[in-house]
């Protein structure tokens, strides 16, 4: 029975990344979402996570779907969820970290991170967190 169980969440989270890209609109390929956020001109947010990790979960159904969080995102950033484990040849080693989840803002002009965001955060921390990588993308040479 628990091995059932526990092999019922784990193939349930295999899928849980890719789910909230869809919900969410963000891109699950790096290259074409870095190719709109040129285009856009605006930061690209880069969210690696792993299907095995709980707070990932946690990070993508609490925090990423709040509106506030939600509507700053896409009004702000051109964003992109990665699977580390799975994704890990679709996207630069330099952002390949063993620190789950984190959340890079990147400048698409020089495709340079800026800003990173590492490990779970609420709501209101994760949209401080977005806001202060605004500031300063709006600071850097754009």
């Amino acid at each position: 029975m628990r091995i059932a169980l526990f092999l019922s969440l784990f193939f349930f989270s295999l899928y849980a990344s890719s789910d909230v890209a869809k919900t969410l609109g963000y891109y699950s390929d790096y290259e074409q979402a870095l190719a709109v956020a040129e285009i856009e001109k605006k930061p690209l947010m880069l969210v690696v996570v792993t299907s095995y990790c709980p707070w990932c979960r946690k990070f993508e159904r609490k925090t990423l779907v709040s509106k506030a969080v939600a509507t700053t995102v896409k009004e702000d950033y051109i964003a992109v969820i990665v699977d580390r484990n799975k994704d890990a040849k679709n996207f630069p080693k330099v952002y390949q970290t063993p620190r789950i989840p984190t959340v890079y803002f990147i400048d698409s002009k020089t495709k340079k991170e800026y800003w990173q965001s590492v490990g779970y955060l609420n709501q209101t921390d994760f949209k401080e967190a977005l806001d202060d990588a605004q500031k300063l993308y709006d600071k850097l040479d754009n």
